[in-house]
């Protein structure tokens, strides 16, 4: 059983952008919390980074997807639910 499936919070969410020269970088995360396992362990939690949006001087956006457990595609699915959170 994996502490993912058995998590209280799980949610991916953009973090706190950081500028950089000309660039600024906001992480997208993905925040798990209180899982436990099939025994009825706790465990405590976990915070991944899966992509990061950049951003330059003249507007242009990029993205970069650095997780294997997530598709590009499913990764932009989510943003539109992380912005109606906020």
């Amino acid at each position: 059983m994996s502490f993912k499936n058995c998590a209280i919070y799980d949610k991916i969410v953009l973090g706190k952008p950081k500028t950089i020269k000309d660039l600024t970088f906001i992480p997208i995360l993905d925040i798990t919390f209180g899982g436990y396992d099939k025994f009825g362990l706790f465990f405590g939690g976990s915070i991944s980074p899966k992509a990061f949006i950049v951003l330059d001087s003249i507007g242009a956006i990029s993205f970069y997807n650095i997780s294997t457990d997530i598709t590009t595609s499913e990764l932009l699915d989510s943003i539109p639910l992380i912005a109606d959170e906020e």
